[in-house]
């Protein structure tokens, strides 16, 4: 889609959440790129004053930071105050945490905010703005889920059942809302090569089935993709192995995914 066409559609703001550094900042880029102003959101002020000013200064748009913690109950009104006065056609959810893990050493508090970051915020995220998109009759909505989110992943336990929320979520507004205009877009994230995927576990690269990809890559091949598809898994070669996963009964692609988690997070 040329950038005129996706600004009329998804404009004229967009919304990345979990846009200091990374994938989020990627797709920050990415939507500026394309000709949207970006509203940039995450809990470090400084990183994502950065990137707000980098969208102005390389791609000539409005950019506005909003210092916000997902995993808080007041996010939500923050958010809504601070984009109040914006006509908002894109978001993107891109904010998570995870607890990497046997599930009974994960501390109780950590796990709910897990919950939170990866259902609850979600929820009002999409019913507001989602809302406002459904009565304009056009929009976009993207939500990164990840391929543990596929089947029950061992040693990332809550991650992986609230990631599938995220997918499941995406499908199902993807079918309620495509006739009504607005485009809702489930991603199914591979390994991505973030300073926050570095930073998650002493993984060792060779284990992996394919290299991270770079987060331009994937910013690029999803907003692609949004308007034409239900779900996506970027790369090539990781979409072939999904597509093999998917083809499993859910029992077997657990084991697998359970199985592949464990060899891939051994230290190096």
């Amino acid at each position: 889609m040329a950038a005129g066409a996706f600004r009329e559609r998804y404009g004229p703001w967009g919304i990345v959440l979990g846009a200091s550094e990374g994938l989020g900042e990627a797709y920050a880029r990415d939507a500026a790129r394309r000709g949207l102003n970006v509203v940039v959101a995450a809990r470090r002020s400084a990183p994502l004053d950065a990137v707000a000013r980098t969208l102005r200064a390389h791609y000539g748009v409005e950019s506005v930071p909003v210092v916000c913690d997902l995993t808080s109950p007041g996010c939500l009104d923050t958010l809504r105050a601070a984009t109040e006065p914006l006509e908002v056609g894109l978001v993107v959810y891109n904010g998570t945490t995870a607890f990497i893990g046997p599930f009974l050493d994960e501390p109780p508090e950590h796990a709910q905010e897990q919950v939170t970051i990866n259902v609850s915020t979600v929820l009002g995220v999409c019913e507001h703005y989602g809302r406002a998109m459904v009565d304009r009759g056009r929009g976009g909505v993207v939500l990164m889920s990840s391929g543990a989110g596929v089947a029950g992943t061992a040693g990332l336990a809550v991650y992986s059942a609230t990631k599938a929320f995220q997918l499941t979520l995406a499908q199902a507004l993807h079918t309620e809302w495509r006739d009504r205009g607005v485009d809702v877009l489930g991603v199914v994230g591979p390994a991505i090569d973030t300073p926050n995927f570095r930073r998650s576990f002493d993984h060792d690269p060779d284990a992996l089935p394919h290299a991270p990809l770079p987060p331009d890559e994937v910013a690029r091949e999803v907003l692609d993709a949004l308007g034409e598809d239900m779900e996506i898994m970027p790369g090539e070669p990781n979409r072939e192995a999904y597509q093999f996963l998917s083809a499993l009964p859910r029992v077997e692609a657990a084991r697998m995914l359970s199985s592949s988690f464990s060899a891939a997070s051994r230290p190096a």
